[in-house]
């Protein structure tokens, strides 16, 4: 289940974006492959095979950067985040960023700790749509589809593993926050 929480403007997420745009990000998703041994990974990309879904390197579009706090912005930007969804202890945070013409097919983030992960209770999640509305930025999670939010519009999602997608039909990079 997916829930608004309402506009985060804590952080002045235009300064954000800007501060990210011309770096390389951390991370380029997906970065888990089929085969890797982590629970539930099978699962997302033998879907992802049967439709035919494909990365850049095989002639697809499914691609997105991820930037990380400590590493490609400041710390202090997922705290304050954190203390306006009520969030105590941070255990990922990452903004992902989706260029034109590229998507995230249905997925839940499998995480490189998933065994770890996978013997702890669940934990909850949120995620911050940190650009401005653009033309053919969507976002979906769980059974709602986000169009047109506003800059810091912020959901909160009862699990983790919660499955979500999302494309970049636009003309502008797509940028969202998430954190659990």
């Amino acid at each position: 289940m997916i829930d608004y929480v309402g506009v985060c403007n804590t952080v002045d997420w235009s300064k954000l974006i800007l501060d990210i745009a011309d770096q390389l990000p951390a991370e380029i998703g997906p970065k888990h492959k089929a085969g890797d041994p982590l629970p539930g990974l099978n699962q997302v990309t033998d879907m992802w095979a049967k439709a035919g879904y494909k990365t850049p390197d095989l002639g697809g579009t499914v691609s997105w950067d991820m930037f990380f706090p400590g590493v490609n912005f400041d710390q202090s930007v997922a705290d304050k985040f954190a203390e306006y969804v009520g969030l105590k202890d941070i255990n990922s945070c990452w903004i992902s960023r989706i260029w034109p013409g590229y998507f995230a097919p249905i997925h839940w983030d499998v995480n490189d700790n998933e065994i770890e992960l996978a013997n702890q209770p669940d934990k909850l999640r949120w995620h911050c749509h940190i650009g401005k509305p653009e033309f053919g930025h969507v976002f979906i999670a769980d059974d709602k589809c986000l169009y047109n939010q506003p800059q810091g519009a912020t959901y909160q999602w009862s699990s983790r593993k919660l499955w979500h997608a999302g494309t970049n039909c636009g003309l502008t990079p797509k940028y969202i926050l998430n954190i659990w």
